[in-house]
């Protein structure tokens, strides 16, 4: 018989259960590790590669000087610097978890900033400051300076960048597939905790850096130990020494100005009874009240010089006869320029001031936008003439966040600002984007015809800024150059003919009129298409020095001329034409003239119009220029002892500036 074994009882049905994690398989969490790691090394040479690329371009492409130079003779600052462009680009990463993206934002980063300071350099012989970010916001300024086509192919590469460079991290990522949670969850939660101290130690590392001009700072100590030389006089040099990360942190968070040593109230004192007296003795012969219904313009005009003064350049006609004829019979010169190709705010910061750049710090680079803006008001004769009884009017045929004068004019003491949307006339001339200066000067002639009571204006006119090729119909013949410097020069030439003209009709009808009128005019700059060639053949001087005279329609005039002047001299000799009492402060400023006519940076002109070091400068000079450093740290970042007894009256606080009718 077969015995049948009992069917075995079905088990019970129970629901499905989530099973539990499974422990990660140590080839994927060491696939991972590993792939960690690549990623780390990736950022560390793309970094380096990166600073790289914005070295090369700041060397204009020259490799030879990237690898001799650089690489043989600064490689401590380079390699500084690498570690800088490093831990940003790991905050990005902390911050994103996203390897390519990360790498792709710092990419067109790179370019955009190399290629910035690769144009700044080519055209006014400057880098990139910090400061120059102001401009970022200002796109039709850009599109001026580097051109709609530039800016146009910029974008494409940038976009055809990203594309590749996002496509490539995708294709990597399937290959590599980054740490996912459920995979690998312990390892995730590692990874993520490193991201957050990452970002808090990116964080602090960065800000650390931008101190890096304070008193005892590591970094600046370890490129110091690594052979940086700072070139405080000429800052090109200082970011081809030392590299561009260098650079810029040496240009953030300055001091405006060194504290004199022997700075205290009771010093400002002495020097207010010293020049207080002087002045008095001075205005002993000179005529009370003789500005108080005078009206007073300062015109700044762009880019103003006379090329004929340029060796290796032949211009086919006088572009200036006009201005040229009245210099002869007027108080006239050249007056010299802080920078080649640019800093038209900085002249005129100078010439309302009376403050050089040449006694700020050599960071101090645009005072309108890294130190007037911290104040309600800045001493100046913007507020001089305030208080004695001028309306103080500013002109400039552009935006008006350019250079932040929105914001600095009121704390000058400028209540109104006529700019490019509130103007009488805003013409072009035949293919300008700029406002003629024809347009600008008849401005100043409806101001001074509305107005009962004197005026102060300042005006700052546009049409001669760079480019200037291809603007006008009919270019003035220029040989000696090829290509594009040519065409800037032709059209340029041309353009300061138009200003010459506009000039001899605005002259004509201000000596036709009953309003009794001084004219300060001056040049900020050369232009900058002048290629390398010419600036070696010419030499630094001749390429700072511009145009200025001072013009008067109700006093005789004789001439009377200039060694090379800075603008901080011009205000006084607005004083000294209409022999008018001179404020201490312009009486001080009135004797170092004819000790210092002219500096910058580490440089003076002195009385034999010869360049000078500090050292050369005659003993009656060098106390002079103490006791000017001592005022213009007072009136500047000091404590203002000095402002109402040497010069300025207080000046109401910052008032909203009146939009013109």
């Amino acid at each position: 018989m077969t015995t049948v074994a009992p069917d075995k009882p079905a088990e019970p049905d129970t629901p499905d259960r989530p099973s539990a994690p499974q422990p990660s398989p140590p080839a994927g969490r060491g696939r991972a590790i590993r792939g960690l790691v690549g990623a780390l090394l990736l950022t560390v040479i793309w970094a380096v590669v990166c600073n790289m690329t914005i070295e090369y371009l700041q060397a204009a492409g020259n490799g030879h000087f990237l690898v001799t130079y650089t690489f043989a003779r600064a490689m401590g600052p380079f390699l500084l610097g690498s570690a800088l462009v490093w831990v940003l680009l790991m905050l990005v990463l902390c911050l994103t978890g996203r390897l390519w993206l990360s790498l792709t934002l710092l990419t067109l980063v790179t370019v955009v900033v190399a290629y910035a300071n690769f144009d700044k350099i080519r055209l006014r012989l400057e880098p990139l400051y910090p400061s120059d970010l102001d401009f970022a916001g200002h796109g039709g300024f850009l599109v001026h300076e580097v051109g709609a086509r530039t800016l146009a192919m910029m974008v494409t590469l940038l976009v055809l960048l990203s594309f590749i460079l996002l496509m490539t991290g995708r294709l990597i990522r399937r290959v590599f597939p980054g740490i996912k949670r459920r995979d690998l969850p312990r390892l995730w939660a590692a990874v993520t905790s490193l991201r957050v101290v990452g970002v808090v130690a990116c964080v602090a590392m960065l800000a650390y850096a931008t101190n890096f001009n304070a008193p005892g700072n590591k970094l600046r100590a370890a490129y110091d130990a690594s052979g940086a030389h700072w070139a405080f006089w000429y800052q090109k040099l200082n970011y081809q020494e030392n590299g561009f990360v260098a650079g810029i942190l040496y240009n953030l968070h300055v001091k405006a100005m060194d504290r004199p040593a022997d700075y205290s109230a009771a010093t400002m004192q002495h020097i207010v009874d010293k020049y207080t007296r002087r002045a008095a003795e001075v205005n002993k012969t000179r005529s009370p009240g003789a500005l108080d219904d005078v009206n007073v313009v300062s015109i700044l005009s762009e880019a103003f010089s006379d090329p004929t003064r340029v060796k290796g350049a032949h211009i086919s006609q006088d572009p200036i006869p006009f201005t040229r004829n009245l210099m002869k019979h007027t108080t006239s010169g050249l007056m010299l320029a802080q920078l080649f190709g640019g800093g038209t705010a900085n002249m005129e910061f100078e010439t309302l001031t009376g403050m050089s750049l040449a006694q700020f710090t050599p960071q101090m680079t645009t005072p309108y936008q890294m130190m007037v803006p911290h104040y309600k008001q800045w001493p100046s004769a913007v507020g001089y003439f305030k208080q004695h009884g001028h309306d103080p009017i500013a002109i400039h045929p552009y935006m008006t966040g350019m250079y932040k004068r929105n914001e600095v004019y009121p704390i000058l003491g400028f209540t109104k600002f006529v700019h490019d949307t509130t103007m009488q006339r805003a013409k072009k001339l035949d293919k300008s984007d700029f406002i003629s200066d024809q347009s600008a000067f008849h401005e100043v002639e409806y101001q001074i015809g509305k107005s009962h009571e004197p005026l102060f204006i300042n005006l700052v006119t546009m049409q001669n800024h760079y480019p200037m090729k291809n603007l006008y119909y009919h270019p003035i013949p220029v040989t000696g150059l090829k290509g594009e410097p040519k065409a800037e020069a032709e059209g340029y030439s041309r353009g300061i003919n138009f200003t010459d003209q506009a000039l001899k009709r605005f002259l004509t009808s201000l000596e036709h009129s009953n309003e009794k009128t001084i004219v300060v005019f001056y040049g900020d700059h050369l232009p900058a298409f002048w290629p390398k060639s010419i600036r070696d053949e010419n030499g630094v001087r001749r390429m700072r020095e511009t145009d200025f005279f001072v013009w008067s329609n109700f006093l005789s005039h004789q001439s009377n001329p200039q060694p090379t002047t800075s603008p901080i001299y011009f205000m006084p000799k607005i004083f000294d034409m209409a022999n008018a009492p001179l404020p201490p402060y312009y009486e001080l400023l009135d004797e170092m003239n004819k000790q210092i006519p002219a500096m910058e940076q580490g440089r003076y002109i002195n009385a034999d119009n010869r360049q000078v070091s500090e050292s050369q400068l005659s003993s009656k000079a060098k106390q002079l220029l103490h006791d000017y450093r001592l005022v213009q740290y007072d009136l500047s970042v000091g404590k203002r002892y000095s402002q109402a007894g040497l010069f300025y009256p207080q000046t109401p606080s910052k008032t909203a500036l009146a939009a013109s009718k």
